[in-house]
């Protein structure tokens, strides 16, 4: 059965703290688009020189992987649209009870990283980074006296970097003529521009971001992006400008709000929605919701809830417990961060709740 987010992150949790004897940890990174025919020759490739391993234990457990790997990847036709990573190795803790265990996992976005590696860890950060990276959207909010950098990485709005620029008001002071002062003037801005895409490329180029979203009041923005200082890979990326009202720490949030519309489909609008329906199930005292573990416990054992909801604050036993009891009364879960107002909340009301598909009878 596939794994869902949760699961592959706890995954990657559980591999993290693994560590192999000798180098008989086997991690295989497959690129989008990349044929398995050669990764499967690899592998017979690795095989036979895995043959030549001196100590006994080592050999058979890094052969053993091998060719589990070699026959999961038979049952693949094709390598999944966004590549394919693969862990295996003994995992056991009881030396000469080996333990092979195979793990396949697609990652979340097109990964054009090719990789094979025998070692006494598994290889893990490539993929990591790629669920931090997956739905993270860069921030930009200027105008021509200041401009704020920042990133959304889920419900988490991060501030990058703030500068202000050396330009001028609109009107000289002294006997400075009009049209020097307005080509000077003119002259900063392009500086001021020149020096945003600079570090719009330096936080921003490369990372693998969904989209990256400009906001600020008046004209700066839109004349900012056709000016030609932003890196046209980024460029060709920006998901929307939006008129907001201020240029600081304070804009990225309300350019966050002012795009709904182009993140409907991301974490920080989806949590938003959810807690909002439970507080207003709440404020209208209507049964339909509960809160806090022993009241979502009861709803859950009675087969009473329709989502659940989990703060990503809530310790990592508990967070298991509820999800999988939920798994397998096939009810949804969405996980919701704390690092919103919506979060908050949620982790106010003791960092769980349901929205439930019949009033609750209570106690």
């Amino acid at each position: 059965m596939k794994m869902d987010e949760f699961e592959i992150l706890n995954l990657i949790k559980y591999l993290g703290g693994i560590k192999g004897r000798h180098t008989e940890l086997v991690t295989v990174y497959v690129p989008a688009g990349f044929s398995l025919d050669i990764i499967r020759g690899q592998l017979a490739e690795e095989k036979s020189t895995a043959s030549n391993i001196k100590d006994r234990n080592n050999r058979k457990n890094v052969i053993d992987a091998l060719e589990k790997i070699s026959n999961e990847l038979r049952l693949i036709r094709m390598t999944p649209l966004n590549g394919l990573v693969v862990f295996c190795g003994n995992v056991s803790d009881k030396e000469g009870e080996p333990d092979i265990k195979v793990w396949e996992v697609e990652p979340p976005q097109k990964s054009d990283i090719r990789l094979y590696r025998c070692d006494q860890r598994f290889i893990i950060e490539p993929l990591k980074a790629m669920y931090q990276q997956a739905n993270a959207y860069g921030l930009i909010v200027l105008d021509h006296r200041e401009a704020t950098f920042g990133l959304l990485e889920g419900a988490k709005i991060t501030m990058l970097k703030h500068i202000k620029s050396l330009v001028p008001g609109k009107f000289s002071k002294g006997g400075q003529s009009a049209t020097r002062f307005a080509r000077e003037r003119e002259g900063l801005i392009r500086d001021f521009y020149k020096e945003i895409g600079g570090v719009a490329k330096s936080f921003f180029f490369g990372k693998g971001l969904a989209g990256i979203i400009i906001g600020g009041p008046g004209p700066a923005k839109e004349n900012f992006l056709e000016s030609g200082y932003l890196p046209t890979d980024l460029k060709n990326i920006v998901k929307a400008t939006k008129s907001i009202s201020y240029t600081d720490e304070s804009g990225l949030k309300e350019l966050v709000e002012k795009s709904r519309d182009v993140l409907v489909n991301e974490r920080v609008v989806i949590e938003k929605e959810y807690v909002q329906k439970l507080m207003a199930s709440i404020a209208r005292n209507d049964n339909l919701s509960a809160y806090g573990e022993e009241a979502v416990r009861r709803e859950l054992n009675a087969g009473n809830v329709e989502l659940l909801l989990i703060s990503s604050a809530l310790d990592d036993v508990k967070k298991n417990e509820f999800y999988y009891k939920a798994k397998e009364s096939e009810v949804k879960v969405e996980f919701i961060s704390k690092d919103s107002s919506d979060g908050q909340q949620l982790y106010s009301l003791g960092a769980i709740a349901a929205i439930l598909k019949r009033p609750s009878k209570g106690v």
